[in-house]
């Protein structure tokens, strides 16, 4: 086999290999039974997954050098903002009250 056709055999392989992993859970959704720990588990993936992406930008920012530092006037927005989701559960209300409270908390503490 020359190196070329090895190179689009491996091509189709890795395509066909990615596309199994992709696909092979959302087709088997509903026709496969899960075990009720699992159930119990993924109950928790889009609370847990929701928080990861939030949160490190709710703490730190990046500065211009790459590096991350400790940002508290979004810290600060970030529980403003979460007190008034759990109060009034307007997701309009939250995003008005947390981008003013960061806007405030910037222009009194300076930085990001």
């Amino acid at each position: 086999m020359t190196a070329t056709a090895q190179f689009w055999v491996l091509i189709v392989v890795l395509a066909v290999g990615t596309w199994a992993m992709r696909s092979l859970p959302i087709m088997l959704h509903g026709r496969v039974p899960h075990p009720p720990w699992l159930e119990r588990l993924l109950k928790h993936v889009p609370v847990a997954a929701l928080t990861a992406l939030v949160v490190p930008g709710a703490l730190y920012v990046k500065d211009a050098a790459g590096a991350y530092a400790f940002s508290p006037a979004r810290t600060v927005a970030a529980v403003v903002a979460l007190l008034v989701a759990l109060k009034t559960k307007n997701v309009l209300a939250t995003l008005v009250v947390g981008m003013g409270v960061m806007w405030a908390m910037q222009a009194a503490l300076g930085g990001g």
